[in-house]
Formats: C-alpha cells, sequence, structure tokens
C-alpha cells in the first residue's frame, strides 16, 4: 500500500513538471510584452495569439483584430477591454506563417 502512494505521488510530480515545461515555452514567447510593433509577441499561429491573450488578460472582451505591415514584416494587433473598462492591446509577429499557406 505504501509503494502505490509513493508510485501515485511520483506520478502526479512528473505529471506537474511536464505541464509546467510546456507552459514554459508560451512563456519564453512572451518575454516581449506586445505592447508595440517593436516588443511585438512572435507567435506561430493565429490559436497561439488567443492563448496568450487569455493568459496575459483573462476575462478581457475582445473588441477587434487588425493586420498591420511595417516594411516587409506583418504583425496581428488584438484590442480588448479588461474587467476594469480599459482598452488593452497586443502586437503579435505573424512572420513565421503569415502568407505562407
Amino acid at each position: 500500500m505504501q509503494f502505490l502512494k509513493k508510485f501515485f505521488i511520483l506520478i502526479i510530480l512528473s505529471l506537474s513538471f511536464i505541464s509546467c515545461s510546456g507552459t514554459k515555452s508560451t512563456t519564453a514567447n512572451t518575454t516581449k510584452d506586445g505592447s508595440s510593433i517593436k516588443n511585438a509577441i512572435k507567435v506561430k499561429s493565429v490559436s497561439e495569439e488567443y492563448q496568450i491573450v487569455r493568459q496575459l488578460c483573462p476575462n478581457c472582451k475582445m473588441n477587434g483584430q487588425a493586420l498591420l505591415s511595417e516594411g516587409n514584416k506583418h504583425y496581428d494587433l488584438l484590442n480588448l477591454t479588461n474587467e476594469k473598462g480599459e482598452e488593452v492591446k497586443y502586437y503579435f509577429d505573424i512572420n513565421s506563417f503569415f502568407g505562407k499557406w
């Protein structure tokens, strides 16, 4: 019985570490805060943009999305309203996938 307890604790801890490593890659992507084109968050898909926004701005309401170009580079701008009623904007670098389909 004692062995089973230790085994299940080991499994739970292992799964916790695995889930943390998955979060790490997204966090690594957000070293830039998305506050401007210069600080745009690099993403590999639109769905990744929405995943990051849900993490950075939980319970925010989506107001719109815009495609921006600067030079030969392309960015998505997501406009949101937070729970305090303040407008929040996040810029995403979409050059890894934009126009490649």
